[in-house]
């Protein structure tokens, strides 16, 4: 029987990784979730990384890819959506090669990722130390028809396979029976080298031909005598060396520049030998860049000059769309080689099948719905303190002067040091500004509230402020029915009381301004909470639209007591019983912090179309999404508008990974039929795709001339 059995095992952290701190994590499989990694590291100078290995392993019979890759980055408790510019953080293969969503993981095999946290060294101005948290959660799903084979070129199968594929004749095919899997039957073909009386740089050399100053080999095709000239590397020196192949490479040359000024455009050029320089031609015209016109720009040249007549003697062919400011470009120079456009994918995007050809034509796109989504119960992070590590050569005092030396500056009282064997616990409740001067003065001082053996933990105080406010933690709230809450229980807490007994304010309640803040994890310098003014309406039952037999729950009774609440299986996601096609949701699982939940589907057995628009026909509704046998008759469904019957695009499902994903061909045109979709998709050819574009441009740049 089939089995599913993707995992990780095996992290290794890399050799001059950063040590881990006391309040850091190395890296660990979840115990729960063995395909997700956490990891918790401080970066405190330029050149500081962190960086390991781990392996993906599918010991199971099915092959499996990579639907999402998610991960998250917390960088000073504050959830950041890119990276900054002083950070690097890559996820690839062991081999450098990046890992993308749609990567195959076949069954029977282990590939190894690399993962690295890396603080910049070229940056001009310096960020503090960064506490950097960090959750790695690939989705892996059941491989399908969009799956990508990884390219691993440098590793020698490759190099194996591609030799046998130039049909040079040194390698050859193994076609007796074979398994090249533990845990089903081969399907990868075996070659070997076949070089019984020649060396190995005999087998690089042969069959090479010298034609327009590059490197061929010659390959006999049919038993009349016909012969193609296959592509093998750059000439040096007038001869096709053995160290040519550093020419074929396997890396692309593609870069992106800025555009952001009116350059001039052409949709051709000439190139002139002796100065080694280039210029547009054909349509040539002036644009500025932007998102908008950028697909009408794709496949021209530029010298990324304003002036409508320069010569470049680097020119730029417009390859993609990278930012609403940049292009990816392939470079064309003087000593342009086929490594930068040889190795082009077909196109930028991979959600048609049309998309894989030299030419294409109606796209027909291909996508996915993931069927269950979330709703979170958002945790948000409040620093109370922070820690500097302890030092013999700072100054304290018992009191603090501001604004009497130096404007708007604090100053220190009759400052003091501490020693080595000092009892540094006596420094509670006083007062630093972490230097070496006892003359100095600074616009922040800082409030120490506890030590420990290495750190000492302080508040900061500015604008003339002396000590540190207390915090106002009530044990209970109550609703006052009027977008107001009152606080019961209530407890005057000090900084150094948080410190010293922060286990005692978990499942509290502090007011800050208009929200009501509801501490669900503590430590001792911060704490975690959810906003417990929030509320949601969830509903028994349902006739149409109208919600019955209603709660309404705050953020944290729910968080609280969510485990009574399992028969309830409808939200507008809002506190409205009157919900929208588009907003109603039926909920299929809860817990603490979120609750899942599928959006309002109608599936069709059937598709019409009215000249305008589609309709679907013979319709299930929301409660279905789960019903296998329901589904297999019901294929269609209104894409892009949720709740709806009726769409101008209508999307065929044609298959679905255990009902968490619905995988789709958009139909459009009035095309009910998926074949003849398919048909129009893959047998027209009218555009032409990205690497036709650069191979043509290489090309016309070296071969062109000897066209007789």
């Amino acid at each position: 029987h089939n089995t599913w059995d993707v995992h990780f095992d095996n992290i290794q952290i890399s050799e001059d990784s950063v040590p881990i701190g006391e309040n850091d994590s190395q890296a660990t499989i979840d115990p729960e979730n063995n395909c997700k990694i956490d990891f918790e590291v401080t970066l405190n100078i330029p050149g500081d990384f962190y960086e390991f290995t781990v392996d993906v392993v599918n010991e199971g019979t099915i092959d499996g890819m990579i639907g999402t890759l998610n991960k998250t980055l917390t960088i000073n408790n504050e959830i950041v959506q890119e990276v900054p510019d002083y950070l690097n953080y890559s996820i690839t293969y062991d081999d450098g090669v990046e890992i993308e969503e749609n990567h195959k993981v076949s069954a029977g095999t282990v590939e190894t990722y690399k993962v690295r946290l890396e603080f910049k060294t070229d940056i001009e101005e310096l960020p503090q130390s960064s506490t950097i948290v960090t959750s790695l959660e690939p989705q892996y799903v059941q491989a399908d028809s969009s799956a990508v084979e990884v390219n691993h070129p440098n590793r020698l199968y490759n190099v194996f396979k591609e030799e046998y594929n130039s049909g040079s004749g040194l390698v050859r095919e193994y076609t007796g029976e074979h398994k090249d899997s533990f845990t089903k039957e081969g399907t990868q073909k075996i070659y070997h080298w076949y070089a019984n009386t020649v060396t190995y740089s005999t087998i690089r050399e042969k069959n090479n031909v010298i034609f327009a100053n590059h490197c061929w080999k010659m390959l006999r095709t049919t038993d009349t005598g016909g012969v193609k000239l296959l592509y093998s590397g750059e000439v040096e020196n007038n001869q096709c060396l053995d160290s040519r192949g550093n020419h074929v490479g396997y890396s692309s040359y593609r870069q992106y520049i800025s555009l952001s000024e009116n350059v001039w455009y052409g949709t051709d050029y000439e190139y002139d030998k002796n100065s080694q320089l280039f210029h547009l031609t054909g349509d040539v015209v002036q644009s500025t860049w932007n998102q908008g016109n950028s697909q009408s720009l794709i496949g021209k040249y530029t010298c990324a000059s304003v002036t409508e007549n320069d010569t470049c003697s680097t020119l730029y062919l417009i390859d993609g769309y990278y930012t609403s400011s940049s292009a990816f470009v392939m470079l064309l120079k003087e000593d342009s080689n086929f490594i930068q456009y040889g190795k082009s994918v077909f196109n930028p995007s991979n959600n048609s099948p049309a998309y894989v050809g030299y030419k294409y034509d109606s796209r027909y796109p291909t996508d996915r719905i993931v069927q269950k989504q979330y709703i979170n119960i958002s945790r948000y992070a409040k620093t109370l303190i922070n820690k500097n590590p302890i030092s013999t050569s700072d100054w304290y005092s018992n009191t603090i002067d501001y604004n009497s030396i130096a404007s708007d500056k604090y100053t220190l009282i009759d400052p003091f040091q501490y020693g080595q064997n000092d009892n540094y616990q006596n420094l509670v409740g006083k007062y630093t500004l972490f230097n070496s001067s006892s003359a100095y003065s600074r616009f922040s001082a800082y409030y120490i509230v506890g030590v420990d053996s290495q750190y000492i933990y302080y508040v900061s105080l500015s604008n003339g402020s002396i000590s540190p406010d207390n915090l106002i933690i009530y044990d209970s709230i109550v609703d006052n029915n009027d977008g107001t809450y009152s606080g019961n229980g209530i407890n005057n807490v000090s900084l150094i009381e948080w410190f010293n007994n922060y286990n005692n304010y978990i499942n509290k309640y502090i007011f800050s301004s208009d929200q009501v803040y509801y501490i669900v994890t503590v430590d001792k310098h911060n704490y975690n909470y959810i906003l417990a003014n929030n509320k949601i309406l969830i509903a028994k039952k349902r006739n149409g639209l109208n919600l019955q037999e209603t709660v309404t729950l705050r953020y944290d009774e729910w968080y609280n007591d969510y485990e009574n609440y399992s028969d309830y299986k409808y939200t507008c996601n809002s506190e409205s019983s009157v919900c929208t096609e588009a907003t109603l949701k039926y909920i299929v699982s809860i817990s603490a912090s979120y609750y899942m939940y599928v959006s309002n589907i109608y599936y069709g057995s059937s598709v019409s179309w009215d000249g305008e628009k589609y309709n679907l026909v013979d319709t299930i509704g929301v409660e279905n999404y789960d019903d296998i046998e329901q589904l297999s008759s019901h294929h269609y469904i209104c894409r892009n508008a949720s709740g709806s019957k009726e769409c101008t695009e209508v999307a065929f499902i044609y298959r679905y990974h255990t009902l968490d994903a619905l995988y789709y061909l958009i139909l459009k045109n009035g095309i009910t039929d998926p074949s003849q979709a398919l048909n129009t998709l893959l047998t027209n050819n009218t555009y032409d795709s990205l690497m036709k574009r650069n191979i043509e441009a290489w090309y016309k740049k070296y071969l062109l001339s000897y066209d007789n």
